[in-house]
């Protein structure tokens, strides 16, 4: 098999430049992840470089998985030897090697923004913080932030701003109240390997010597920290693949930074820019309208997406009366699309939305339907309290430094250690300077704690601990669980909740022993390091309800995507700001280039807001799409064409053909407000636009 057979002259292009900075602008469905995969695999069987001198870095641990499964396809049992992961993955990697030198330990545990939380709450309460003056979610966002631009406390700026001031105590706190129980949160996981190079130019200079190759996918995703770490291990060999889309840029709330692939050129002098144009993904309909909303951003680099692919249908676009109108015609038309082709599946069907509150009227109506559906990105299965139960009885085994799981669990069942007994453990596990755990142990040996199911409890942890290396990981849950009471509890409640957090008690046991980890820390670092697109699972015939954030990277054979109006979409956040509005329209792009062969565009002319119904016209980005690139209907054609009921006295709607007194027939394209008052773009048979208030154009309706 010959390693670069079918790729295109650009794809091949990129495969096999050598030496150097390279940036790859990856258009959508170009297909990047076979040229990153072949690249890895070029350097191995044609060039001879050795694979472990290759570092790959993904933004997914399922991207990762499956570029393993690819390379192996290649270079067989040598994928193995090769560094391919995510960031975090990769930092983690670094720090179980050399973490020693700053304290860390080899398997340190990692939490998530829940366990962040908590840390944060008990710190506020140690320096007397108050949570009503200062919401306890924005400071963990302002840490998590400093993280993302790898500012530490040391290096965190306060300009002789109290309040500056004030949080840089906290973050210092958190950050030694970590160090304390030998966890790392996910900033940390870029962040300390950071200082770690930086202070130990030894190992910087081994890593850099190292990595002969280093290739970097979704570069346009990267922060502050991670463009940081990447640039220090590539500085020796300056051998960067990086592959990305600036168009793809959505996550600058969690700290991606566009400036780094915008800016490659000049932080990398002499780097080869390669262009991935051709898409396999989808019609060539659907690029026509995405191309068009995209190009109206200023801050990219040019490109075309084009395909052989089948010119296809136009996307649809409608204009409903309300939310629930909106709900009812694209499942309706989900129905008639499966009905129109019987191979299409459920599985094979997304609806996207902005925000996740869009989820609940679909979910409604999935259910009176019985449809089946799936929420990516809601709550996740390791979210669920049980399971977070069950982790945080795992991870005290596993570190019992680890003072919050100690808390979540050490009265669950209750076992009569109240938050009075808690407070007193943790004023003499301070005053002796010891673990909680530590202090706990002590109550029981000098009769403190002396309850039979107390004293039960820390003897139970014990004995597993004594016996971990001699058990399976299945057993060491399933006593945990059985022993402490926890699964009997649920048991005696009979409610359907409580059966079905036993059902996903019993799915967790199935995934320790799917996991294939050999120790426990192994399957606690695992599963710290699963993301919401993770847990997706193609397979399940199911429709997929998903915010536009969560479908980055998927693909299916339809698309709607819903709430296409002005404060909704783009959010009202985004409207004064043209940095924000560009990612919004980047968002929109994303959201279309998923579709591989039909996409529909829906908007309602109203919507419930906190109770209240609020309009709002089109958004502007179906106005940036040309009219003869999108078949468009709305009001009574949106209803009646789909079988439900109007709900709603305005008139005019998008895709109406009206008549004029002087300019005659024509189609309203655009609308601007409501009633008498509404403004509307009428484009007439002479190809002439027009922008007409209603109560003055004595505009009539003509009925279809």
């Amino acid at each position: 098999m010959h390693i670069l057979e079918g790729l295109n002259p650009g794809q091949k292009d990129a495969a096999t430049t050598e030496g150097g900075p390279v940036l790859v602008v990856a258009g959508a469905g170009s297909g990047k992840t076979r040229v990153l995969t072949v690249r890895i695999a070029h350097l191995v069987e044609n060039l001879g470089v050795l694979p472990e001198r290759i570092l790959a870095v993904t933004f997914t641990n399922k991207a990762a998985e499956q570029m393993r499964k690819r390379l192996a396809h290649y270079i067989g049992r040598d994928s193995e030897r090769v560094w391919l992961g995510t960031f975090h993955s990769v930092g983690l990697k670094i720090l179980k090697r050399e973490g020693y030198l700053l304290g860390i330990p080899p398997e340190p545990v990692i939490y998530d923004n829940e366990d962040q939380l908590k840390l944060i709450k008990e710190c506020m309460e140690e320096l007397n913080i108050s949570e009503r003056v200062f919401p306890p979610r924005r400071l963990l966002s302002m840490i998590n932030h400093a993280k993302n631009e790898n500012l530490l406390p040391q290096d965190y700026p306060t300009e002789g701003n109290p309040i500056k001031e004030l949080f840089a105590r906290l973050y210092a706190l958190y950050q030694e109240r970590l160090g304390h129980m030998h966890a790392l949160d996910f900033g940390d996981l870029i962040c300390q390997p950071i200082r770690l190079l930086k202070k130990h130019p030894h190992i910087l200079k081994a890593y850099r010597e190292g990595f002969l190759h280093i290739l970097i996918d979704e570069y346009q995703d990267t922060n502050r920290a991670q463009h940081i770490l990447v640039n220090l291990l590539a500085g020796r060999w300056q051998n960067i693949f990086a592959v990305g889309d600036p168009d793809q840029s959505i996550y600058t709330w969690r700290g991606a930074d566009i400036r780094n692939i915008l800016e490659f050129e000049k932080d990398w002098q002499g780097a080869t820019i390669i262009r991935l144009e051709q898409n396999y993904r989808s019609t060539r309909c659907i690029l026509a309208a995405a191309n068009e909303v995209i190009r109206n951003n200023r801050r990219r680099y040019e490109k075309n997406l084009w395909t052989e692919n089948n010119e296809g249908s136009p996307p649809l676009f409608f204009e409903c009366e309300d939310e629930h109108q909106e709900a009812k015609s694209i499942l309706h038309w989900t129905e008639r699309l499966k009905e129109e082709d019987p191979s299409l599946a459920y599985r094979d069907v997304a609806i996207f939305y902005r925000t996740n509150a869009q989820s609940r009227v679909f979910e409604e109506w999935c259910m009176r339907k019985n449809i089946p559906y799936r929420i990516v990105g809601g709550v996740r299965f390791y979210e669920r309290r049980e399971i977070k139960d069950t982790m945080a009885y795992l991870r005290l085994i596993a570190n019992p430094r680890d003072s919050l799981s100690l808390k979540r669990i050490v009265n669950v069942p209750s076992r009569g250690i109240g938050v009075v007994t808690i407070k007193e453990m943790e004023r003499r596990a301070k005053k002796e300077g010891v673990p909680l755990y530590d202090a706990f142990r002590e109550a029981v040996a000098n009769g403190t704690l002396k309850r039979a199911d107390q004293t039960g409890f820390f003897q139970l942890i014990e004995d597993i601990r004594k016996n971990l290396e001699s058990t399976s990981l299945q057993d060491v849950a399933l006593r945990v669980l059985e022993e402490t009471g926890y699964m009997r509890a649920l048991e005696e409640e009979g409610t359907e909740e409580a059966f079905s957090r036993l059902e996903n008690l019993h799915e967790f046991i199935s995934a320790i022993a799917d996991s294939g980890a050999t120790s426990l820390a192994e399957f606690l670092e695992g599963i710290s390091l699963v993301s919401d697109v993770d847990t997706y699972n193609p397979d399940e015939d199911s429709l997929t309800l998903m915010t536009i954030h969560s479908a980055k990277g998927l693909e299916f054979d339809v698309v709607f995507i819903a709430g296409l109006e002005e404060g909704l979409f783009p959010h009202a956040n985004s409207l004064n700001d043209e940095d924000r509005l560009e990612e919004e329209r980047r968002l929109c792009y994303v959201a279309m280039t998923r579709a591989r062969k039909r996409l529909f565009l829906f908007c309602a002319s109203r919507r419930r807001h906190f109770g209240e119904s609020r309009y709002a016209p089109p958004s502007r980005f179906v106005q940036e799409i040309p009219p003869h690139l999108l078949d468009i209907y709305g009001g009574k054609e949106c209803t009646e064409k789909q079988g439900v009921a109007s709900v709603s006295k305005e008139p005019w709607h998008i895709g109406m053909k009206v008549v004029h007194p002087s300019f005659g027939v024509g189609i309203i394209r655009a609308k601007e407000g409501m009633g008498e008052d509404a403004k509307l773009t009428v484009r007439f048979r002479n190809g002439e636009a027009k922008k007409l208030v209603v109560k003055y154009a004595n505009l009539i309706p003509v009925q279809l």
